[in-house]
């Protein structure tokens, strides 16, 4: 990308609801290893921890909201279309990245974990029922 195009400093909202959802996803498969006993208590402190984790995230999310920085650029609206966002230049902490790759770099870590929960869980469902 040139010098000249935007970069944002914020990342878009829908990222962070992806990634919430996904986090979803992971307590969700989770509890299919609910068997009693002491995984019982282990399953409740992971939800309560997500759940935390969780609303932190949008409770940062909406006092952005409500007070925007001007030091920083406008950054996405959450009425902007992603892949507005996503053709831009985000800063990170390592300096800019694109959007997509960034996108990319972000969900894919909590994604793999959840798929591999999910996939887990399956397995244990149909082979204690076999």
């Amino acid at each position: 990308m040139s010098d000249s195009s935007p970069r944002s400093a914020l990342f878009h909202p829908a990222l962070f609801k992806a990634a919430l959802l996904l986090a979803g996803l992971f307590v969700l498969s989770a509890w299919g290893f609910a068997g009693g006993g002491i995984s019982d208590i282990a399953l409740a402190v992971v939800t309560y921890v997500f759940l935390v984790a969780a609303g932190l995230v949008s409770a940062l999310a909406l006092t952005r909201r409500r007070h925007p920085r001007p030091d920083l650029d406008e950054g996405p609206k959450p009425n902007d279309p992603f892949d507005l966002w996503a053709d831009r230049e985000v800063e990170i902490s390592t300096g800019p990245m694109r959007g997509r790759i960034a996108t990319v770099e972000t969900l894919l870590p909590i994604a793999a974990v959840a798929v591999g929960m999910v996939a887990f869980a399956l397995v244990l469902h149909f082979a204690g029922h076999a």
